[in-house]
């Protein structure tokens, strides 16, 4: 699938409600502040120093690396998820106390496309596997916070269709039952979250996955970058 075709039902600009994620399509963070948050939160549990070395945290949700990471150290769920809020409640202070060593850059064209977006009176939402007060402080230091309506979130979801299907009852919620709601992410977990979702999907190649892994997902639309969209 070449960036400029499409399976798209209509044009990519028209559709009612977008739902975008956030690490890898909005923005790249260059710190390990989230990381950290992780780790230390772990380690409140465990009683010893843990990593997220060996899970895949890309495409995931918050509540699912944790998941992880307490499985491949051994950690049984009833000693972490009778304690998930407190945990999750940590981490989003570990953040916050922190904000000033985040380092967050948007990514190329973001701020062109949901200007041009809003100036078509979409309505704009994050589906993110981000908790909220974390993926929210991340959009507030790219300064695209303003831009958006509403969020699906992970503090509730282990996984990311879940977050999905939230994000989509919220975007109806503010347009109509029968709007037409798409999906931007960087992942073939977006992409397949989307499919459950019964979703159409644009794939973007500015996280970790390349261009030629993402394409073979089959998203409806599959860029290098959002560079590649036309703005008419």
């Amino acid at each position: 699938m070449s960036a400029f075709a499409t399976t798209l039902s209509r044009p990519w600009d028209l559709f009612d409600a977008y739902l975008f994620d956030i690490d890898g399509t909005l923005i790249c963070c260059e710190d390990i502040v989230h990381y950290s948050a992780f780790c230390e939160a772990m380690q409140s549990v465990a009683g010893r120093p843990l990593t997220l070395e060996g899970v895949v945290a890309h495409g995931n949700t918050d509540v699912g690396i944790l998941r992880d990471a307490f499985t491949l150290a051994g950690i049984t769920d009833d000693a972490w998820r009778p304690r998930l809020e407190p945990i999750q409640q940590a981490m989003c202070r570990f953040v916050h106390a922190h904000e000033r060593e985040l380092r967050v850059a948007v990514l190329p064209h973001v701020h062109e496309v949901l200007r041009h977006l809003r100036s078509r009176a979409a309505v704009l939402g994050v589906a993110t596997g981000n908790l909220h007060g974390i993926g929210e402080l991340k959009l507030k230091r790219a300064g695209l916070l303003d831009y958006f309506s509403f969020g699906g979130w992970s503090d509730a979801f282990e996984f990311r269709a879940d977050v999905f299907e939230e994000a989509v009852r919220k975007a109806k919620a503010l347009t109509s039952e029968n709007a037409a709601v798409c999906v931007v992410g960087d992942t073939p977990s977006d992409i397949r979250a989307a499919r459950r979702n019964g979703l159409p999907v644009i794939a973007v190649a500015t996280g970790v996955y390349p261009f030629t892994q993402l394409s073979g997902e089959s998203p409806d639309m599959c860029l290098h970058s959002l560079q590649d969209l036309p703005l008419r």
